[in-house]
């Protein structure tokens, strides 16, 4: 069993006893939410919370177009997806994106489901990238994007979680220089960012998140 550090112990002490003065020195309804933020500071709950100790298999399908112009970035995005649910859920397995490929490479597409039963998966998390562009004329950068995602269960043959993001775009209220970063930089912040989104469906997180992310371009 690991054992937690004298300075860890320290603040975690530390931790209780400020919180449990401000308690008790008054009686506001913000400083409960303060004390308790401090506890269990992932404070908005995942939408769908049953991949916990599943077989998940992540599927990002690109508009045709995309397929020719740009075919990494749905496999990318599957891929950074899946990464993050494997560091948020506990016991969830994700199948690689190379076994999907290699089935995508030998078979023709029928549908999630199809997939997901050749891969012994539980769960596919499908995407069907319907739009995805970087550039804001000729000298700015600003991801579009529009994703509908899809959550299969392959035993039951049921879609139990459905969520379309229309329009996502980052940075929302502004844009990059082209000069500031190259394309293949921006492209990676862009799908590191669609990817947390994405994947927080699907694990509690911390509120303040989002905002943090739009600070990334600062």
């Amino acid at each position: 069993m690991k054992l937690i550090s004298g300075r860890m112990f320290n603040q975690v002490v530390w931790i209780f006893v400020l919180g449990s003065g401000l308690l008790f020195a008054t009686s506001g309804c913000s400083t409960v939410l303060t004390v308790a933020y401090l506890f269990h500071p992932e404070d908005v709950p995942a939408e769908y919370n049953e991949l916990r100790g599943k077989h998940v298999v992540v599927v990002c399908k690109p508009i045709v177009e995309l397929e020719f112009t740009d075919a990494g970035t749905a496999r990318e995005l599957a891929d950074r997806i899946g990464a993050n649910i494997r560091e948020n859920v506990r016991g969830v397995k994700i199948i690689s994106q190379q076994e999907v490929s290699r089935w995508l490479d030998e078979n023709a597409w029928v549908d999630y489901a199809t997939l997901g039963e050749a891969v012994d998966a539980d769960i596919v998390v499908g995407i069907d990238l319907d739009h995805f562009s970087l550039h804001e004329g000729s000298t700015l950068y600003r991801g579009r994007t529009t994703v509908h995602m899809q959550v299969h269960d392959v035993n039951d043959d049921l879609i139990v979680f459905d969520k379309r993001m229309e329009d996502f775009t980052f940075p929302a209220d502004s844009a990059i220089p082209t000069a500031d970063q190259s394309e293949q930089q921006f492209r990676g912040l862009f799908l590191r960012i669609l990817s947390s989104r994405l994947s927080r469906c699907f694990h509690a997180y911390e509120s303040r998140a989002h905002f943090a992310e739009e600070n990334l371009i600062y």
